[in-house]
């Protein structure tokens, strides 16, 4: 166990950092001679000499303005003390001085090196004393948790513990802070005290605070390296990395990132808000992409003259909070001299979601455009302020034209909103605006739109960019995880998929969006009575027993208006009517039959609302006695886009959507979810998708976007064979356990607790349990099942026993309890097919196209290039086969081969290259990860021993096997001895000949390999 105390070194560290950013440290002791009782919060005399210096007045005055200001703190609802606190703190006071009224401020916002920045450690308030705090002109704004330094735990949450209870323990103190930091050693994150773990966020932006000067960039500075980005042409900082890129110093990154003084004033002025919800008021603090962007787009409004750019958050990271706070930081500042901010959606539903965002958050000078003469008025009036508007509104306008350069657009959604008559209507109104399009989901053509080209040619892409991966790994969202339907529909799905495809083989997007309004035989398909059927039992049966438990919602996504009505009604054998609700449009032009069937379900704009907030709400007993019963929508279009319920966890996907529709489809489920407390907590792990139309067999091609961009779905199947091994190995310290309800098999478990490392173990348990979570109720777990109870109960034991978190046994229990008991008709489901770039049947299809030949070889040698490009970085593999392509192509090009043998070439290379996932298989290797070490040898060494180096790669592979462990790429020092062991076998006299002992830079190369195929996370 560690014996590190919280000070040594975490608290002391920390504070030693702070005073490198260019805080000045002043003890406790120090702080004596000012008199401050436990009592208060605040460190007046500062304050007061603070105001006299700021304002030019005398010390009668300031104190009169610092006694307006505190009164805030008397507020019997501390976080409406702390709002008010807050805005008067940022905006000032107004008070009588010599009879004239004046505003006085408390913090020089011009010149920030003028206010008195302190940090302190074991400051006091009332019943709490926070580890550090940092006193702005002596207002303590940022308590600052630093807990034991942990090696491998997550003791942070202590410090999220203890701000938890700060409006009730020091009143004072929470309604003075900003937000809060919690920290270990290891990491640092911040929230907002009174917020659950899940809303405290690490600060991953390296960007430098610069527009004051900053110490960072002072030469003698050594707190970390500083460097120019030639990208963004920012300063940027970093600090030590593992060999893999990784940051080792995880804790100081975020506490050099967020805590600069310019950028917590920067925090202070522009990026908290405080939401009304639900008759509660919630602060929030912006993420660290949601003030970059924000930044960003202020920068370039004021000082380039580049007036447009493209801002990509994925699906769920805040989109709108970052409008919220792009449109208030822009009304704030002076040079822009009062500004007109347009917020222009292109949907009710979406207008409805922004107005709430910035009425909730009570916006000031903030209005909804009400009509197209209302627009008219604006832009003939010309007021300042914030307008949100459909994009529909800018039509027929005739010759009115806003030509002030203080105008800016943000365009939300522009994915949809950036093309078409509208958008040429709204650039003729507004010709000097600046545009700003914000999307979760982007196409080429919001690139083409607002992309910026410079004058040597290069592209901007995105003025900001916040990835899937990146909102995953920040907790921002959730993986997205799916599984695909019971295998006896896979025939319906695949006469559906052909006769699709045989449809729309020839045609264009744009032209297979029409065919799909229009061709009905596929929709007969799928809308057949006996399918409806089997996959409403099955959703019946997957929702009462996977969701239900635990509390999570589900939506159900139908092809159709007429397929939401067939579910309804079929789902109706396994849910009273208070469950399940449907969500359509109404229809205007429909047929008399179609009316009848439809206009049941048909509800106003307010009925529709209620249901979306019942839909948001936990069914407790509570809600219960409301009426609210409310667990599955059945949809089609609708709240598909701009509909946020964390509770909704599944999507059953029933609807053939692709590009972006799917993405943000998908995303309903990937928000965070957090409920309860303690042993009653529940969190939402993954957000799920059941796929019964087949979307996600190739959806690399059905999203159309980067691999890299989407991140990758979890497979099932895969999950799987790792799971043995995940078990065994979190299970190895207890293998020699006689395993039996006796206290002795207890106090073996108990010996063995206590001296094994519990970061490790705690780790491959989570890691354990999630992959359980993940797989059920595939009945491939089953052999394990008892296995994994006793290692619950292990777990169980050692939460009893050591006390290192709470244990959070409804998390999991409800599903354990409900699929340990799997019905062996869950044999039927299938995992989802390998993914592929082109589909299986694609050269038959292709050679009956009526495509000439010459133009059939330019389609497979683009299609083959796609998929070398899109897996090279995964395989070496594909470093021969881009060789041999470009070997055809030079023969093409000299017409140096017949076009039939061009073609036959090209097919066979194309077949291999689709199946690259079988060749260590096929050519008898265990794993990837030592296939690669062999591919690695074969194309880098000029001589190549094929027995030799097989021979290598297995002994290489075979010693790295037995000595990895989870993390152990995050190692330094493991990194290095895997390393010797690369050096030690090339060294050995069999494989001198291979001449790898003699260089280092293949030594690198094959450690790399290792590294990506034989990292455990």
């Amino acid at each position: 166990m560690s014996q590190l105390h919280e000070n040594k070194p975490v608290e002391s560290k920390v504070t030693e950092w702070l005073t490198q950013l260019g805080w000045e440290y002043r003890s406790a002791e120090d702080l004596k001679p000012y008199n401050r009782l436990q009592m208060n919060a605040v460190v007046e005399p500062i304050l007061v000499e603070q105001v006299m210096a700021l304002n030019g007045i005398g010390q009668q005055a300031a104190k009169m303005a610092v006694e307006t200001l505190l009164n805030n703190l008397r507020n019997p609802i501390p976080i409406e003390g702390n709002e008010k606190f807050l805005n008067q703190l940022c905006d000032g006071v107004n008070i009588t001085i010599d009879h004239k009224d004046r505003t006085i401020r408390f913090i020089n916002f011009e010149d920030i090196w003028q206010n008195s920045l302190i940090v302190t450690n074991q400051y006091t308030v009332q019943q709490v004393r926070a580890d550090i705090c940092l006193l702005v002109n002596g207002i303590p704004l940022v308590p600052i948790e630093a807990k034991q330094c942990a090696r491998r735990g997550t003791n942070w949450l202590e410090g999220v513990r203890q701000f938890q209870t700060y409006d009730r323990r020091s009143e004072k103190l929470f309604m003075c802070h900003l937000f809060g930091v919690a920290c270990n050693g290891r990491l640092s994150k911040y929230g907002i005290p009174g917020a659950s773990s899940s809303y405290f966020n690490e600060w991953k932006d390296s960007v430098i605070a610069d527009k004051y000067d900053n110490p960072l960039l002072h030469p003698e500075n050594e707190l970390c390296r500083v460097y120019k980005d030639e990208n963004d042409g920012l300063m940027h900082f970093d600090v030590e990395r593992l060999p893999n890129g990784q940051l080792l110093e995880q804790m100081k990154f975020g506490i050099i990132g967020l805590l600069q003084p310019e950028r917590v004033l920067d925090i202070l002025q522009h990026f908290i808000v405080f939401e009304r919800d639900d008759n509660k008021i919630i602060k929030k603090v912006a993420r660290y992409q949601q003030l970059r962007a924000a930044n960003k787009i202020v920068d370039r409004v004021v000082q380039s003259d580049k007036a447009q750019g493209v801002i990509w958050h994925t699906q769920g990271s805040g989109k709108s909070l970052t409008m919220l706070y792009t449109a208030y930081k822009l009304r704030k500042t002076e040079t822009l001299n009062d500004p007109t901010i347009f917020i222009v959606v292109d949907r009710k539903d979406l207008k409805d979601q922004m107005d709430d965002t910035f009425f909730n958050c009570v916006f000031p000078n903030a209005r909804v455009v009400m009509s197209i003469g209302d627009l008219k008025s604006i832009l003939r009036n010309q007021p300042a302020g914030v307008f949100i508007t459909t994009i529909q509104k800018f039509k027929e306008l005739g010759e009115i034209k806003d030509e002030r350069d203080n105008v800016i657009v943000l365009i939300d959604e522009a994915h949809r909103t950036e093309y078409g008559d509208y958008q040429m209507e709204l650039r003729a109104v507004l010709p000097n605006a600046n545009r700003f399009a914000f999307t979760g989901t982007p196409i080429p053509k919001t690139h083409r739109e607002f992309g910026i080209k410079d004058d040597n040619g290069k592209i901007e892409y995105y003025l900001d960019k916040y990835s899937v991966i990146d909102a995953i790994n920040d907790g921002a969202t959730k993986p997205i995880r799916y599984t695909l339907g019971p295998s006896q529909w896979f025939l319906d799905k695949e006469n559906l998929k052909q006769g699709y495809a045989e449809i729309t083989a020839e045609l264009e997007e744009d032209q297979k969006r029409l065919v799909e309004q229009r061709v009905q035989p596929w929709k007969t398909l799928m809308k057949k009575p006996e399918r409806i059927k089997t996959l409403a039992a099955d959703i019946a049966k997957d929702f009462r027993e996977r969701l239900e438990p635990q509390g999570f919602k589900a939506q159900v996504v139908a092809i159709d208006k007429e397929a939401c009505v067939l579910y309804y009604n079929e789902l109706l054998n396994y849910f009273d009517e208070s469950e399940i609700r449907i969500i359509f449009s109404t229809g205007q032009y429909e047929t008399s039959e179609r009316y009848d069937l439809f206009s049941p379900f048909y509800i106003d704009d307010e009925e529709r609302k209620r249901l979306i907030d019942n839909f948001k709400k936990r069914i407790t007993d509570e809600e219960k006695a409301k009426g609210n019963n409310l667990k599955i929508f059945i949809v089609c279009n609708m709240l598909l886009t701009g509909f946020d319920a964390p509770i909704e966890q599944t999507m059953y996907l029933d609807s053939p959507l692709r590009d972006h529709n799917l993405l943000q489809a998908v995303a309903r489920t990937n928000r965070p979810y957090d409920y309860g407390e303690g042993e009653n907590k529940l969190s939402k792990e993954f957000g799920r998708i059941v796929d019964y139309v087949g979307v996600f067999q190739n959806y690399k091609e059905a999203l159309n976007y980067d691999p890299e961009d989407i991140g990758e779905f979890e497979d099932v199947d895969a999950l799987l064979e790792v799971f043995p091994t995940e078990l065994d190995a979190a299970f190895e310290p207890f293998a020699e356990i006689k395993l039996e309800d006796s206290y002795e098999c207890e106090m073996a478990i108990i010996r063995k607790l206590s001296e094994i490392d519990h970061g490790q173990f705690e780790n491959r348990f989570h890691r354990v349990m999630q992959l359980w979570e993940a797989i059920s109720p595939n009945p491939g777990l089953r052999p394990f099942k008892i296995k994994y109870l006793w290692l619950v109960t292990i777990y169980e034991l050692y939460l009893e026993e050591f006390r290192r978190v709470d244990f959070d046994a409804e998390f999991y229990a409800a599903q354990t309890r409900k699929l340990l008991e799997e019905s062996a008709t869950l044999l039927d489901f299938r995992g989802h097919l390998p993914e592929i770039a082109i589909d299986a049947d694609y050269l038959t299809k292709l050679q009956e196209t009526r495509l000439s030949p010459s133009d059939k070889a330019e389609k497979i040698i683009r299609d083959i290039e796609t998929m070398i490009r899109t897996n090279q970085n995964s395989s070496a593999i594909y470093i021969e086969f881009q060789e041999r392509l470009d070997a055809l192509i030079r023969m093409k090009n000299a017409n140096a081969i017949e076009i039939e043998g061009l073609l036959k070439k090209l097919s066979e290379l194309y077949i291999e290259v689709d199946e690259a996932v079988e060749i260590p298989k096929k050519m008898g290797f265990d794993d990837k990860g030592t296939f690669e070490i062999y591919q690695i040898l074969k194309n880098e060494l000029p001589t190549f021993d094929e027995p030799l180096a097989r021979a290598f790669a297995n002994e290489l592979a075979s010693k790295v096997r037995s000595k990895i462990y989870i993390g152990w790429q995050e190692v330094n020092q493991e990194y290095n001895r895997f390393l010797g062991d690369v050096a030690l076998i090339a060294a050995n006299p069999k494989y001198v000949a291979l001449g790898i002992d003699e260089n280092d830079i293949l030594q690198e190369t094959i450690m790399d390999s290792i590294v990506k195929n034989f990292s455990l996370n």
